[in-house]
């Protein structure tokens, strides 16, 4: 049996799903299930199996779908600069180097190394000619392909990928024209990104012993449809499935990640959401609106493999939220409500864990504020064992639909201050038992005002202990041991196959 999960791409800011998928991994690799985690997308900014270690995936499981037809291995960033110098002639070559990439320069031949961000070894080398960028090549442990352009109105466009062997012989090629695709593999021609998906599914030879996941949809449910065979087909439900307020008695509006597997929900052998709530209400809405029953397991999408800090001293009044710093994570509401509680509760203060596009400004909401000495950014850090020094967490989202965080958080006692919205908060937080669930509406200042509310109430009651107790209890049920029977009994209705670890 191999359960092959499909996702669309991995990056160094992950959301949800990403780190979903990890916890998953280690799952099934705790309980000796073999697991490929098939990326379909392209990645250009990085090495794939970098940013997978990163979040803790064993790399030996990764399978980006554009690698699939290589001999290459999975490897992390280990081709050096010492490496790169040894296969060229750099006598005539001026020099640079600066902090994450390296210049050689020499009568309009320039190349432009860039490292990469965990290993300083190569990640990408450009290379130059007259100004004009003609090619890119990319590496893990060799060069894995190469990027090809020409210079159309003074600017370089891009018209062929070269996928290439460990032995540095082609593998397959990506030819581009004014954003069409082709690839051509051997004497297979595909003419699109679906085709390229299509055949990729077609090469599995999957049997009924299979199960395929799909974490996130673009153009890869229809090929696990097409060629599927006797395997088993779930879809993991990551956040809110419809559109509440488009969705009436008559109809409703499905979210576009979902849709075309709700839809085909005939080709569906079973669902997952992480919530037991969003399991009632998922059951309830196909048989309003589809007049269909199919089969949907409550698994959480993390786990905990003990429970932390029961014993670790804490600073009162010392709060932490973490999350990609977007606009949709509402850290500034966080900010502004901690200024706001700040003037009455002195020694509050507020870590800022993780990184994202909204660091410059909340970087200038916390200085303009004169309030870097109790609000601070702390960036990206493994925080396993960080949680258990503060005294509560904070979220701003209203999209959560589960919030690893927010397990982390309660697997380490913190009581939780969020908003009273599906479907995170709600799993999370029991009002005034272990947090406080605060109003949310369409109005800014209100919201703002809640969280302030929710966090004078977090640092004002006399019952953090007994908050600290109950966020424990919670926690017990996402224990590893408890997640990995859930995933057991999956995987014994589905294909008859179960793991005694």
């Amino acid at each position: 049996m191999t359960v092959y999960n499909f996702n669309l791409a991995l990056g160094w800011a992950s959301s949800g799903v990403e780190y979903a998928q990890a916890y998953r991994e280690n799952v099934f690799r705790q309980l000796g299930i073999n697991s490929k985690f098939v990326f379909a997308e392209l990645i250009l900014n990085g090495n794939i199996f970098d940013m997978a270690d990163r979040i803790g995936m064993d790399i030996d499981n990764v399978m980006p779908i554009h690698f699939y037809f290589t001999d290459l291995k999975p490897s992390k960033s280990v081709f050096s600069l010492d490496m790169f110098e040894e296969t060229i002639d750099l006598d005539d070559f001026h020099k640079v180097i600066t902090a994450d990439v390296v210049t050689y320069e020499s009568e309009g031949t320039f190349l432009r190394v860039g490292l990469d961000q965990i290993h300083n070894n190569i990640d990408y080398i450009d290379y130059v000619k007259n100004g004009f960028l003609i090619r890119k090549d990319h590496y893990t442990y060799t060069k894995t392909f190469s990027e090809y352009y020409v210079p159309v109105d003074n600017r370089a466009e891009l018209f062929k990928r070269t996928f290439f062997n460990e032995d540095g012989t082609v593998a397959y090629e990506q030819i581009i024209d004014h954003g069409d695709v082709t690839y051509v593999i051997n004497s297979v021609i595909l003419y699109s990104e679906f085709e390229f998906v299509d055949y990729f599914v077609s090469q599995l030879k999957l049997t009924s012993s299979d199960v395929l996941i799909i974490d996130r949809e673009q153009y890869i449910a229809p090929a696990v449809f097409k060629y599927k065979r006797d395997a088993k087909v779930g879809v993991v439900i990551h956040a809110e499935h419809y559109s509440a307020n488009q969705t009436d008695e008559r109809h409703v509006v499905w979210n576009n990640f979902y849709e075309y597997q709700f839809t085909n929900a005939s080709e569906i052998n079973f669902f997952i959401t992480a919530t037991k709530k969003q399991k009632k209400v998922l059951e309830q809405q196909f048989k309003h609106y589809e007049n269909i029953d199919p089969k949907v397991y409550a698994i959480p999408v993390g786990s905990l493999d003990k429970l932390r800090g029961k014993r670790h001293r804490r600073t009162e009044n010392q709060l932490m939220t973490a999350s990609r710093l977007a606009s949709e994570k509402h850290v500034d509401w966080i900010v502004k409500a901690v200024l706001k509680v700040h003037e009455t509760i002195p020694n509050v203060t507020l870590d800022i864990f993780g990184t994202g596009g909204e660091v410059a400004t909340l970087e200038t909401l916390i200085k303009e504020n004169n309030a870097e000495s109790f609000i601070k950014l702390k960036g990206h850090q493994d925080l396993t064992e960080i949680y258990k020094s503060y005294y509560g967490y904070v979220s701003a989202s209203q999209s959560e639909g589960f919030g690893l965080t927010l397990l982390e958080a309660i697997g380490s006692g913190l009581p939780i201050v969020g908003f009273d919205v599906p479907y995170g908060n709600q799993e999370f937080i029991d009002e005034s038992q272990n947090g406080y669930l605060v109003s949310y509406n369409a109005n800014i200042q209100d919201n703002i005002q809640s969280l302030q509310s929710g966090i004078k109430s977090l640092l004002g009651t006399s019952e953090h202990t007994n908050l600290k107790k109950h966020s424990y209890q919670k926690a017990e049920y996402y224990l590893s041991k408890n997640i990995k029977a859930l995933w057991n009994t999956l995987l014994e209705e589905e294909v008859g196959e179960k793991n005694n670890d």
